[in-house]
């Protein structure tokens, strides 16, 4: 087989005699004569080096190869196809894949698409969930919004929040809190992978924890922290950037303010090197804009308090 890749005419060509599975269908398809087509399938399987087809009596099948290669050729046509309209098309039409963290999406994103949907009403979303860095890294997404310490080597980065963290707890448990040293007779609440913990908390403001007489609660996500924070069971570490509406609505009160920096941040990512469509530029465009528009939110919070 040649080293090179074979001409796309060829190639499209093969896609519809296969999926069709007949000559004449696919000469008709494509505004060819079935002498063209089945020359330009010979050239093909000349360039890759085996057959795709078994030619039978007035029938067409597929040989192994042939199988396998029919998925590769309509998931290359398709993206091709996609991407084309998402860089050629105007701004306002075209798909956009977003991988999303589930804490993030459930407290941040979900509220707040409606926004970037009515400024581009023409863009279709898909969003795909998880928490973990390997599924992000093996999607076909546009764009991924990603929990971590930012150490992916092969994605460019845009953090969305300040990377810090402090208490937060639902307004029932709250009266129970005048000082930090209230906090060791509730429970805990920490979010399992995370570079913060109560521990550092505590030792910011110099009160030593016994590990042993202080009740924990250990989730997977920030978003099943935030549902128990939220029933009243206890409190947990956060960040108020994410938190800026919890806070307005009342739902999630600061007990006390006391922050502690973290190495964990929401970035926004993309491959290095990767040129974006127009869609996923105005989504990012948008959403960093909406993020550094929750620092006033906060302001107007803490006055109100």
């Amino acid at each position: 087989m040649k080293s090179d890749l074979p001409s796309m005419n060829w190639v499209k060509t093969f896609e519809a005699a296969a999926r069709l599975l007949n000559f004449s269908a696919a000469a008709r398809e494509l505004h060819m004569t079935q002498s063209a087509v089945s020359q330009q399938i010979k050239l093909l399987e000349h360039h890759l080096g085996d057959d795709l087809f078994t030619r039978k009596h007035r029938k067409i099948v597929l040989t192994n190869s042939g199988l396998a290669y029919l998925p590769v050729v309509q998931s290359a046509l398709n993206n091709l196809q996609r991407k084309t309209a998402d860089i050629f098309s105007p701004v306002g039409k075209g798909r956009l894949v977003l991988h999303v963290n589930y804490a993030f999406s459930s407290l941040w994103l979900s509220n707040n698409l409606y926004k970037f949907c009515t400024r581009y009403p023409g863009i279709r979303l898909q969003l795909v969930h998880s928490n973990w860095d390997k599924a992000f890294s093996e999607s076909g997404h546009d764009l991924a919004i990603m929990n971590g310490n930012g150490n992916w080597p092969d994605l460019s980065l845009d953090a969305l929040i300040e990377a810090e963290v402090q208490p937060y707890c639902s307004p029932h448990i709250a009266k129970l809190i005048s000082d930090p040293s209230d906090l060791l007779s509730l429970p805990l609440i920490e979010v399992l992978g995370t570079s913060h913990s109560w521990t550092q908390w505590f030792e910011k403001i110099g009160i030593d924890i016994d590990s042993n007489t202080v009740i924990y609660h250990k989730v997977d996500t920030l978003l099943a922290a935030t549902l128990m924070v939220e029933s009243g069971l206890g409190v947990m570490l956060a960040y108020p950037d994410l938190f800026a509406k919890q806070y307005l609505k009342h739902k999630l009160i600061a007990p006390i303010d006391v922050r502690i920096k973290t190495e964990d941040n929401y970035f926004l990512a993309f491959p290095k090197g990767k040129p974006l469509s127009k869609s996923a530029t105005v989504f990012r465009d948008w959403l960093l804009e909406e993020m550094t528009d929750i620092q006033p939110e906060l302001v107007a919070t803490e006055h109100a308090r």
